[in-house]
C-alpha cells in the first residue's frame, strides 16, 4: 500500500509545467550552442541597434516564454504529455539548422492547445519565435516578387506625388536628376514584420496572458508602422547618392533601426493596455 501511494505521489509531483520547462530549456540550449558556434552574438556592422532589433527581441521572447511557464499553475501531466515531451526533446537535440524550427513549432502548438492561460500565452510566444526564425523567411521568399513590387509602388507613388519630375517603373524609382534606385528583396518592408510581430506577441503576453479581440488591431498597427518606416527610409534613399549612403549604411540606418525597435515596443505595450480598456 505504501509503495503504491508513493508512486502516485511521485506522479502527481511531475507537473505539466515541469515537462514544458525542461523541453523549452533543452531546445533553447541547442539553439544557443548553434548561435555561439555560428558567431551570431556579435553586434556586427549594423551596431547595437541592429543587434537589438535582430537578436534582442528574440532574447526577450525566450525570456517571456520561460517566465510564463514558471508562473503557470502546477498541474499533473497527462499520459500523453510524456511521449510528446520525449519527441520534442529528440527534435531539439538534432542538428539546429534542420530540426530546431520544427521543435519550437511543435512546442508552441503543444502549449497553445492547453487550457491554462499562462501556458497558452507561452505557446503563442514560441509560435512567434518559430515564425520569426524560420516560417516567416519561407513565406517572404515565396511572396518576394509581389512584396517587392508593392514596396516599389508605395515609394514610387510617394516620389511622384511629392517631387516634380520623379518617376517609377516596376521596381525602379528615378529622381528628377536621373538618379535611380532599384528595390530588391533585401529592402522589403515586410522583412522586419515578423520581428516586430515577435515583439508584439512577447510584450503583449507579458502584459496580459489572455487574448482579446482588440489585440488584433494592435498587431495590424505594429505591421503598418514597420512598413511606413521602411517606405520612408527608401523614399529618402531615392533622393540622391549621398542620401542613399547615409540611410542605407551610415547614421541614417541606425536611426531607422532604433525607430523601428521603439515603435514595435511602444505600440505593443501601449496597445495592449488600450486593448484591455473597457468602454
Amino acid at each position: 500500500m505504501s509503495v503504491s501511494t508513493n508512486t502516485q505521489s511521485a506522479a502527481v509531483r511531475l507537473s505539466f509545467k515541469e515537462l514544458a520547462l525542461w523541453s523549452s530549456l533543452l531546445v533553447l540550449a541547442n539553439g544557443l550552442v548553434g548561435s555561439i558556434l555560428g558567431g551570431q552574438f556579435a553586434p556586427g556592422p549594423g551596431g547595437i541597434p541592429d543587434f537589438i532589433f535582430g537578436g534582442g527581441f528574440l532574447v526577450v521572447a525566450w525570456g517571456a516564454a520561460v517566465w510564463l511557464l514558471m508562473k503557470a499553475p502546477a498541474k499533473a501531466a497527462s499520459l500523453a504529455d510524456a511521449p510528446v515531451t520525449l519527441g520534442l526533446c529528440l527534435l531539439g537535440g538534432l542538428a539546429q539548422t534542420n530540426a530546431l524550427p520544427i521543435a519550437i513549432t511543435g512546442l508552441g502548438l503543444w502549449l497553445f492547445l492547453k487550457k491554462e492561460d499562462d501556458i497558452r500565452a507561452a505557446g503563442a510566444v514560441f509560435l512567434a519565435i518559430a515564425s520569426q526564425q524560420f516560417w516567416g523567411h519561407i513565406i517572404l521568399g515565396a511572396l518576394a516578387p509581389e512584396l517587392v513590387r508593392l514596396d516599389a509602388a508605395m515609394v514610387g507613388e510617394a516620389m511622384v506625388r511629392t517631387i516634380k519630375g520623379a518617376s517609377w517603373h516596376d521596381n525602379i524609382i528615378t529622381s528628377p536628376s536621373g538618379y535611380s534606385i532599384v528595390v530588391v528583396e533585401g529592402c522589403s518592408s515586410f522583412a522586419n514584420v515578423s520581428t516586430a510581430l515577435l515583439a508584439w506577441v512577447s510584450f503583449g503576453r507579458l502584459e496580459r496572458v489572455k487574448w482579446l479581440p482588440r489585440d488584433l488591431i494592435v498587431g495590424v498597427v505594429v505591421v503598418v508602422s514597420q512598413i511606413a518606416l521602411n517606405v520612408t527610409r527608401m523614399y529618402l534613399m531615392a533622393q540622391s547618392p549621398q542620401s542613399y549612403l547615409y540611410w542605407h549604411d551610415d547614421g541614417g540606418k541606425q536611426i531607422y533601426v532604433a525607430a523601428a525597435s521603439a515603435a514595435a515596443v511602444l505600440i505593443s505595450v501601449v496597445g495592449t493596455h488600450w486593448a484591455s480598456r473597457t468602454r
